[in-house]
C-alpha cells in the first residue's frame, strides 16, 4: 500500500506537469473600425479591406505585400465546408458547416467554426513573390487567380474543392519574359493556429508538421517559454525548421481542428517557419459591435526551395490540404490515400497514443450502436474494470496475507537488522514461502496507467464530445460550468469527483508500514486532484468519477473475500520454523 500511495503521487505530479493551463494572454484595448455596406455580385464580394492588427514586439518576418485597393472575395460551398477566397492571392477563411462556434450558447445565431479567421495573410500567398493584387474569378467550382509580380512571373492559382473537408490547389510560376529570372526563396503561407476562444486554458495549438518519419510540432508553449508551463520565461518569437526531404505535410492546429497542406511531390530542402503574429477578432464576437481585439496567433509557412526560371518556362507546384475537424477515422482515411500519415495530426503516436487511438475507435463503435458519448465513456470504464477484475481481486488476497504476516515480518526485520542484505533476503524467503505477492498492490495500478493516461490524451482532443450533452452538462469538451459566484465557475462534476474520491480513500485500508507523511498525502489526494482537474474538460471528470463509483463497489466486494491466513499460534510457528530455499531442480544425467 506504502508504494501505491507513491504512485498516485506520482502521476498527480506528472498531471500537474504536463496539463497545467497557460495563462490567457492579455488582449490589447480594441480600436474601432468603420463599417460600410459591402457591395455584392453573384460571385464576387467587395469590401473594405480590416484594419491591420499591430504586430507584437521583435515579431520578425512575414507581412502581407499586397496592398488592396478594394478586397474581392469569391466562396466556394461544399456540404461540408465554405471556402472564402481573397484577391490578396489565397483563401482567407473557411467555415465548417456542421461545427458550431458555440455549441452551448443560448441564443438563436447559428455561427460555425471559421478557420484562418481574422488575419492578414491569406493561406497559399506567396511571401517573397507577390507585390500585386490578383484577378479572381469562379467557373463552376474552380477558382482562378491571376498576378504578375515586377519581376515579370505570371503567378497563376487554381483551386478545386473536394470532398471530406479537402481542397486542392495548383501555383503555377511563369516567366513570359526573354531573360531568366532569379527566384527568391519565397515562402507558402499554410495558415495561422489561433485557439477557439481568447480565454481558452488548453495549450494545445501551433505548427505541425510531418518529416516523412516522426510528426513534429511548435506549439504556443514553445513561444511562451514558461517553466513548467506557468513561470515566466523569454518569449521566443520566430522557429525555423533545418531543411528536410521530405515533408509530407505541414500546417496549424488547434485542440479540435487542423489545416493541413500536403504537398502532391517531394520538396527537397523545404523548411518550415513559425511566428507569433496577430490576428483581430470581433469584441465578444458579437459582429454588430464593430469593435476588434487582438490576439496572439502562432503562423506557418512553408519555404519554398526556388533557385532561377528560365524565359518561357514555368513550374507547377501541386498541394492537397485538409482544412477540418481532427476526426481519427476520416484522418485515417485521406493518411492512407495520399501514403503521408495525415493521421499523427492528432497526436496519438507514441506509446500512450496506442492506448487513446483503441479508446477512440471503442468510444465511436458504441456511439454508433446508439449509445451517446457519456453513455459511450461510462460503459468503456465499466468494461474495463470488468477486465481488470481478475487482477483486483488477486491484489486484494495477496495484500490481506501481506497485512496478516505483518508481525512476522517486522520480527524478522528486527532480528536481522545489522545485515540489512540477508534481512532482505529472508523476507523475500519469507513472502514466497507464504504465497505473498510484494508487487500485489502495485501491479494493478501500473497495468491501468497506459490505459489511464490513453484514455486522458483521448479525451482532451476528441472532437466528437465537442457539443456533446449529458444531464446538466451542455459540452463535454469544456468543464461543466453552470454558475459563476464572484467570478469563480461552479463546476459540479470535479466536486462530485472528489466526494468519491474521498468514500474511496476512507474505505481503503492503509497498509500498517505506511508513513504519517504518507498518509497525510493520501488524505489530502482529493484536494490535489480537484485543483489540477477543476477546469478540465467534463468527459475527463465523468470518467474518473465513474471509475471511483466503480472502485468503491469493488472495495465493497473484495472485502468479503476470505483469505486462508493463520492465526498467531501457527504464524509463530512458521517463523520459529528454519526457512529454506526451494532447492533448484537437477538435471537428470
Amino acid at each position: 500500500m506504502d508504494r501505491t500511495g507513491i504512485i498516485v503521487v506520482t502521476i498527480c505530479v506528472i498531471l500537474l506537469f504536463l496539463t497545467w493551463p497557460e495563462m490567457p494572454q492579455r488582449p490589447q484595448q480594441p480600436q474601432p473600425v468603420t463599417t460600410s455596406t459591402n457591395a455584392v455580385g453573384t460571385n464576387v464580394v467587395q469590401q473594405p479591406v480590416q484594419p491591420a492588427a499591430a504586430p507584437l514586439p521583435s515579431t520578425p518576418g512575414i507581412k502581407p505585400s499586397v496592398e488592396l485597393e478594394s478586397e474581392k472575395l469569391v466562396t466556394l460551398e461544399t456540404e461540408d465546408s465554405v471556402y472564402t477566397f481573397t484577391s490578396a492571392g489565397g483563401l482567407k477563411t473557411v467555415g465548417l458547416n456542421h461545427h458550431e462556434a458555440k455549441p452551448c450558447s443560448s441564443t438563436n445565431q447559428a455561427d460555425v467554426i471559421h478557420l484562418n479567421h481574422g488575419v492578414d495573410l491569406p493561406v497559399f500567398s506567396l511571401n517573397g513573390l507577390e507585390d500585386s493584387e490578383f484577378s479572381i474569378d469562379r467557373d463552376g467550382g474552380l477558382v482562378t487567380m491571376v498576378s504578375t509580380n515586377q519581376a515579370g512571373i505570371r503567378i497563376t492559382k487554381q483551386f478545386v474543392a473536394g470532398t471530406n473537408y479537402l481542397l486542392h490547389t495548383s501555383i503555377k510560376l511563369e516567366n513570359k519574359g526573354s531573360e531568366s529570372v532569379k527566384l527568391n526563396p519565397s515562402k507558402l503561407v499554410l495558415g495561422t493556429a489561433m485557439p477557439l476562444r481568447p480565454d481558452d486554458t488548453y495549450p494545445v495549438w501551433g505548427t505541425q508538421w510531418h518529416n516523412g518519419e516522426d510528426l513534429e510540432e511548435i506549439d504556443e508553449g514553445w513561444f511562451a517559454n514558461r517553466t513548467l508551463g506557468c513561470f515566466p520565461g523569454t518569449p521566443r518569437a520566430q522557429f525555423v525548421s533545418p531543411p528536410q526531404a521530405p515533408i509530407n505535410w505541414g500546417g496549424v492546429h488547434n485542440r479540435f481542428f487542423a489545416m493541413t497542406t500536403m504537398p502532391k511531390t517531394q520538396l527537397p530542402g523545404a523548411r518550415i517557419h513559425s511566428q507569433k503574429t496577430t490576428n483581430h477578432r470581433l469584441l465578444n464576437d458579437i459582429p454588430t459591435e464593430g469593435q476588434y481585439v487582438h490576439h496572439a496567433g502562432i503562423l506557418a509557412t512553408l519555404e519554398l526551395p526556388h533557385s532561377e526560371l528560365e524565359a518561357g518556362s514555368a513550374v507547377t507546384h501541386e498541394f492537397t490540404t485538409y482544412a477540418g475537424p481532427k476526426e481519427y477515422r476520416t484522418l485515417v482515411a485521406h493518411g492512407v490515400a495520399e501514403n503521408n500519415s495525415l493521421q499523427s495530426v492528432m497526436g496519438f503516436d507514441g506509446f500512450f497514443g496506442f492506448f487513446a487511438r483503441v479508446l477512440l475507435r471503442s468510444m465511436n463503435g458504441l456511439n454508433g450502436f446508439g449509445l451517446s458519448y457519456a453513455w459511450s465513456i461510462i460503459a468503456i470504464t465499466i468494461i474495463i474494470k470488468i477486465l481488470f477484475w481478475p487482477l483486483t481481486k488477486a491484489s486484494t488476497v495477496s495484500m490481506k496475507r501481506m497485512s496478516a504476516y505483518q508481525p512476522q515480518m517486522a520480527d524478522i526485520r528486527e532480528k536481522y537488522k545489522s545485515d540489512p542484505q540477508k534481512m532482505n533476503r529472508k523476507i523475500m524467503e519469507f513472502m514466497r514461502e507464504h504465497k505473498i505477492n510484494p508487487m500485489g498492490g502495485c501491479l494493478p495500478i501500473l497495468i491501468q496507467l497506459p490505459v489511464f493516461f490513453g484514455f486522458f490524451t483521448m479525451l482532451r482532443s476528441a472532437v466528437e464530445l465537442r457539443g456533446a450533452e449529458f444531464l446538466w452538462i451542455c459540452d463535454l469538451s469544456e468543464s461543466d460550468t453552470v454558475a459563476h459566484i464572484f467570478g469563480f465557475p461552479i463546476n459540479p462534476m470535479p466536486m462530485l469527483m472528489a466526494v468519491t474520491m474521498l468514500v474511496q480513500a476512507r474505505l481503503t485500508p492503509t497498509s500498517p508500514t505506511m508513513d504519517p507523511m504518507q498518509q497525510k498525502m493520501m488524505k489530502y489526494m482529493p484536494l490535489i486532484f480537484i485543483v489540477i482537474l477543476y477546469n478540465f474538460s467534463s468527459g475527463l471528470t465523468l470518467y474518473w468519477t465513474v471509475q471511483n463509483m466503480l472502485s468503491i463497489l469493488q472495495t465493497k466486494l473484495t472485502r468479503n473475500i476470505v483469505v486462508d491466513v493463520p492465526d498467531a499460534n501457527t504464524a509463530n510457528a512458521a517463523l520459529a520454523k528454519p526457512i529454506k530455499a526451494k532447492p533448484k531442480n537437477k538435471r537428470k544425467k
